[in-house]
């Protein structure tokens, strides 16, 4: 990734803005469901699947730091440092490059077309996210599976077709299911982590499930997160109030309802048991590694 922003980006201090950014890369997992997807499909050419898996990144980049933006969130990352503009405009230069990273990868137009698709439902998502109007559980679920979803589907997708040249329903299908156990993850991370912007301006699943006021923990959780409440002191006053709340339980019941959703779904998958076996294992692997 960082040769790829060495050859093409001329301007010197956009150059080391954007591989100070990929320096903070520290997970990879976008690539690897494209490897995965790749070599279960029979795909033979390393050098192709490694150009597809870098331009992936830098695209799933670009993502993470538009959404950093809009939702002022990550403020210890370097691009939040920045000045917006500036940032912004370091986040439109790396989307550019990955769609011309992919497009390099092969001839067929088809592969761009589905990275420009996936991309415009994630976006699509994104919008239903900034704008508070996911109010109901089913309606919260449908916004990941457009969000979070599309970015999941994207990268597995564009595997498949780039070893066999065909677009495959049953791996669009059990990936979204990937992205809500993907989002799901980051909602639980999150409540351990109060500084994140997404409990003071948005309705994370985790966060409508408190705004029921079942008991006083939830209650007590909802202060803390608006910064009302200095009665949690400690990291582990703050886990007794979760399980207290139900909140981790109940997040760990979607999760758990979409990974069986998933297993349903990649049962569906036509391939010989053997690499069906062995890709089934990597993307449990992949997905669940956060909990």
């Amino acid at each position: 990734m960082k040769e790829i922003v060495d050859e093409n980006i001329l301007n010197e201090d956009l150059k080391v803005k954007l591989i100070s950014f990929i320096k903070e890369k520290k997970q990879f997992s976008f690539a690897e469901l494209a490897y995965y997807h790749y070599i279960a499909f029979d795909g033979k050419n390393d050098k192709a699947i490694e150009l597809l898996a870098s331009g992936i990144e830098l695209l799933i980049l670009s993502a993470d730091i538009f959404d950093d933006i809009e939702d002022k969130d990550n403020l210890q990352a370097s691009w939040m440092k920045l000045d917006p503009s500036i940032a912004t405009n370091a986040a439109t230069a790396l989307y550019t490059l990955s769609l011309q990273v992919i497009g390099s990868v092969s001839n067929h137009p088809k592969l761009l077309s589905l990275t420009l698709q996936y991309s415009l439902q994630s976006l699509q998502g994104q919008h239903v996210d900034l704008n508070l109007t996911a109010s109901s559980e089913s309606e919260y679920i449908e916004m990941i599976k457009l969000k979070s979803g599309s970015l999941v589907t994207l990268p597995s997708i564009l595997g498949v077709y780039l070893a066999t040249g065909e677009y495959n329903e049953t791996v669009e299908e059990y990936s979204r299911y990937l992205g809500i156990v993907e989002q799901i993850a980051n909602d639980h991370y999150g409540l351990y982590y109060p500084n994140y912007n997404d409990f003071k301006t948005r309705h994370t699943l985790a966060f409508n499930y408190l705004k029921n006021k079942f008991n006083q923990s939830s209650i007590d959780l909802l202060n803390f997160y608006a910064q009302e409440n200095h009665m949690i002191n400690n990291l582990e006053d703050l886990k007794g109030k979760l399980r207290e709340s139900g909140v981790i339980q109940y997040l760990n019941v979607i999760k758990n309802l979409a990974v069986e959703n998933f297993k349903e779904s990649f049962k569906k998958l036509r391939l010989d048991e053997q690499r069906k076996n062995k890709l089934l294992i990597q993307l449990l692997t992949l997905v669940l590694h956060k909990f």
